[in-house]
């Protein structure tokens, strides 16, 4: 432990030579709950969802938060300043501790990188992503959830009817995501196959987020000045921390199968075989092949893109299917009522084609209200690059009782963008933002929603 109070005694140094005054020390909001972690702990407790609600519901849509030794930290989900942090990147850039950290443990993915390299990857990602080569993959997913319902009908009886779903969910979402994504089977499911990639595909989210590990990480940036990079693995390798430990086992294990797994699909296409593969892993190796060399990506980077996408897409799909799952088992009544559409709307052999999927308004309903009340992701952060000046769609008071019409936001400030908050924003959705009502989806949307034009990824969320 005493390297690790060391690390924590350079920055707190570094902290006090650098710290100015903050443009934000007027800016309402909770105390720290320690000088050390300040609000972090509560903010990254995976059971947090209580305080993001209640710094919500008690500070409004702009709220100054502490961040390590105090620092402070802006947290936000005003509409007219998310239209701007998530659009002007070059402004409101993801944090170096985050953009390293995530290279340390991924490879120079997607998620890893920034500026024109960021460009450069979204670039030859998007298309991958879009209907014409999603299409395909409805038949693979039916495959793989035909293994559940067997494995699962299997167990009833030998479990008394009891089935841990949560268990089952992130089995089926990796297998999902291994067989769309990487082209690759992970889980037979209607058998226990122990498999190390596996588990460590599964432990790497719950590891590589606990609230321990993003106190460590706010470290990394830091690492540049110990030396040569051998010198720096050298010591984190040896850190007596066993979160630390734990996840390095974890990443070596994702990096070599990726590896064993990258290599055996590009010598396949490089071969001319299996050229109608539909997996997103070979649809973007072939893209990549036909790309100009200004735009083609380097072998290390279309690796770190296989990590990327497992770690994207792996939590956030087995937790937002485990959670519908339960939401339907407390609303009966919605549970029937979606019975109910997908038996009227049932073709041959039971299977929807992608476009009669997407014709189905009260499941696409069902998946929009879970995905906006329960965001798979309840946060994500940013740092200013320049001292600017953040519009507000409201009028803040100040704790000296000024209002704001803006807000002045220097160089270096860290912002946290309220995934979870700016979902159940009440003055957007309406007094009954908390509740989960899929018909919220069959109406037209509040005006304000409309308005704030929130510029998320999918359906104002």
């Amino acid at each position: 432990m005493l390297l690790y109070a060391s690390l924590l005694c350079m920055t707190w140094l570094l902290y006090r030579v650098l710290r100015s005054p903050s443009s934000l020390d007027k800016v309402q909001g909770p105390p720290a709950a320690s000088f050390l972690t300040g609000n972090m702990l509560q903010l990254m407790d995976r059971q947090g969802w209580k305080f993001h609600r209640e710094i919500a519901c008690n500070y409004g849509s702009v709220v100054k938060l502490h961040w390590l030794f105090n620092a402070p930290v802006l947290y936000i989900f005003d509409p007219v300043a998310l239209q701007q942090i998530l659009k002007d990147t070059a402004t409101y850039d993801e944090p170096p501790w985050y953009i390293e950290s995530n290279r340390m443990m991924l490879g120079p993915g997607v998620l890893a990188v920034s500026g024109d390299t960021h460009r450069r990857h979204r670039k030859l990602l998007m298309p991958v992503f879009g209907h014409r080569h999603l299409r395909p993959l409805v038949p693979i997913f039916y495959n793989v959830i035909d293994k559940l319902i067997t494995a699962i009908d299997s167990r009833v009886g030998a479990t008394e009817g009891n089935i841990e779903v949560s268990g089952w969910m992130s089995r089926t979402a990796l297998e999902l995501i291994g067989q769309s994504g990487l082209g690759y089977s992970f889980d037979p499911l209607t058998e226990d196959v122990a498999d190390p990639y596996a588990d460590a595909v599964k432990s790497f989210t719950p590891v590589a987020t606990c609230a321990e590990m993003i106190l460590l990480r706010q470290a990394i940036p830091f690492l540049k000045y110990l030396g040569p990079n051998w010198f720096r693995c050298w010591i984190i390798q040896r850190l007596p921390i066993r979160s630390v430990q734990r996840l390095l086992h974890i990443t070596e294990t994702l990096h070599m199968r990726s590896l064993e797994i990258f290599q055996a699909k590009k010598a396949v296409l490089a071969a001319g075989e299996n050229d109608d593969a539909k997996d997103i892993m070979s649809v973007l190796l072939q893209a990549n092949m036909a790309a100009s060399e200004e735009d083609r990506l380097p072998d290390d980077e279309l690796l770190g893109q296989m990590s990327s996408i497992i770690f994207a897409a792996m939590d956030t799909t087995s937790n937002s299917m485990a959670r519908t799952l339960h939401l339907l088992a407390e609303h009966p009544d919605v549970q029937e009522k979606l019975r109910e559409e997908l038996l009227t709307a049932t073709t041959i052999n039971r299977r929807f084609d992608y476009d009669q999927l997407h014709a189905l308004p009260y499941l696409d309903a069902v998946c929009r209200e879970t995905l906006r009340l329960y965001a798979p992701a309840i946060q994500t952060f940013r740092e200013t690059t320049k001292d600017t000046v953040l519009p507000l769609s409201q009028p803040i008071r100040a704790t000296d009782g000024t209002l704001f019409t803006s807000l002045s936001v220097s160089r270096g400030t860290n912002i946290i963008v309220g995934l979870l908050a700016s979902n159940c924003n009440e003055a957007l959705w309406g007094t009954d933002a908390h509740e989960w009502k899929p018909e919220r989806w069959l109406a037209p949307l509040p005006t304000a929603v409309e308005s704030a034009a929130i510029p998320g990824v999918y359906s104002n969320l």
